[in-house]
């Protein structure tokens, strides 16, 4: 798909576009539905543009508390509570299962809901996708939108379906939401891998996995595995989703189909291979490449990105769909501003431009560490000094705004980390 940057957008709408809207918007996951149904409430003229059917497969299964506020403005809460596993909180498990370290979502040093949902992700993105139609928005699935130009004066696209003819649409703004296929950072060639996070993934969906008991059932486990990290998290109907996430280069040591390399790792991990007894597949395993990347901006000439479709990092703390939900509010919110004040549209897109970098900038410090030993220790062996602990799991509940409070106590994680590992580093000298 090519974009083709055409200084007379008017004369484009003369010879192509016949249909109108104030905002098209491409892409028809979370991030995309959710900033449909916000625009759409409030009166905007939205196409919602999906290349697949719903329901779909797609992993990030597991939600954050501070995304239920975002689920109740956009009227879905109720209806994900009834599709999803209560998820309270998180648990850290040791590679060779020895150590598990609990982090209920109830002790979180901000205020904020005590709980999350585990959701399959086939529900999850029909149920919102369906909210945005409620709304009023047009919404096509199995639709290509093959963009002709995007720029100040609109964006120009030829929506694509089978069977029917192509149709011209032109839109004010057009809404980047297509996820991991990026569509504008790629093709301005603004989408650059992260250097300091490559991952690869192989996951897929079980019956018989044993449920956890107690105050954290429901809870998403980590398993810190060597290499690599492993989420087991619980499903509605008794489904559990399981992956391994490492680098690349592990990954591509295997010299067998993807199902039994998975195997081959969970039995290197006493604990997974005893999870696993009795367990069996609901369908095929399936891989991801290198998967950690970002744009160059959030925001540009007649553009926003949301979500995955400006950058996408490892899931270690199930931030996938928070990130995109709350960039969708933010996006929305945006827009709304810019076409109800006088204030300069650049200038307020600039704005939220800066709030997503800034954002995921914030959260990648701790995913650069997870397979680092000391950042492992300080997650398996939790203190709450000065309410350090507290503060994690504020982060991890998905308080991402940046308060004195919480960022004075995750300076002092850092600072602590800082000397575990240079505590670890000598003694890997000494023992050279």
């Amino acid at each position: 798909m090519t974009v083709v940057e055409l200084d007379d957008v008017a004369r484009v709408d003369a010879e192509v576009a016949t249909e109108y809207c104030d905002v098209l918007v491409i892409g028809g996951g979370p991030g995309g539905a959710a900033v449909t149904a916000l625009l759409a409430e409030a009166g905007l003229a939205c196409v919602l543009v999906e290349r697949e059917k719903h329901p779909r497969f797609h992993i990030g299964e597991s939600l954050l508390p501070h995304s239920l506020p975002l689920l109740d403005r956009l009227g879905v809460l109720e209806r994900v509570a009834a599709i999803g596993v209560r998820k309270p909180g998180a648990e850290f498990v040791s590679a060779d299962g020895e150590k598990t370290a609990g982090f209920a979502f109830a002790r979180s040093l901000t205020p904020g809901p005590d709980h999350a949902f585990q959701v399959r992700r086939d529900q999850f993105d029909a149920l919102l996708f369906e909210r945005a139609r409620e709304l009023g928005a047009v919404c096509l699935e199995e639709t290509e939108a093959d963009l002709i130009s995007v720029g100040e004066a609109g964006a120009v696209a030829m929506l694509k379906q089978a069977g029917r003819a192509p149709r011209p649409l032109r839109a004010e703004l057009l809404i980047d939401a297509s996820g991991r296929s990026a569509l504008m950072a790629k093709t301005r060639r603004e989408r650059k891998p992260d250097p300091n996070n490559r991952s690869a993934a192989i996951f897929g969906h079980f019956h018989g996995v044993p449920r956890a008991e107690g105050s954290l059932a429901g809870a998403i486990r980590i398993h810190l595995t060597d290499p690599g990290w492993m989420w087991q998290i619980p499903l509605p109907d008794g489904l559990t989703s399981i992956g391994l996430v490492a680098e690349p280069s592990y990954l591509s040591q295997r010299d067998c189909g993807i199902d039994a390399f998975f195997d081959r790792h969970c039995d290197r991990h006493p604990a997974l291979r005893q999870l696993l007894v009795g367990a069996t597949r609901a369908g095929r395993m399936q891989a991801t490449g290198n998967f950690s990347y970002r744009a160059e901006t959030a925001s540009g000439p007649g553009h926003l990105k949301v979500g995955d479709a400006y950058g996408f990092i490892d899931p270690m703390f199930s931030t996938g769909v928070h990130l995109a939900l709350s960039s969708a509010a933010e996006a929305a919110d945006a827009v709304l501003t810019a076409r109800s004040s006088d204030a300069k549209r650049a200038t307020i897109f600039a704005a939220y431009n800066q709030k997503v970098r800034e954002r995921i900038h914030f959260v990648s410090w701790f995913i650069y560490r997870i397979h680092n030993p000391a950042f492992r220790e300080m997650l398996l062996n939790p203190k709450d000094v000065f309410g350090i602990e507290r503060a994690v799991i504020s982060l991890l509940a998905g308080d991402f705004e940046r308060r004195p409070a919480v960022d004075v106590r995750l300076w002092l994680f850092k600072a602590i980390w800082r000397m575990l590992d240079y505590r670890n580093a000598r003694k890997a000298m000494s023992h050279g």
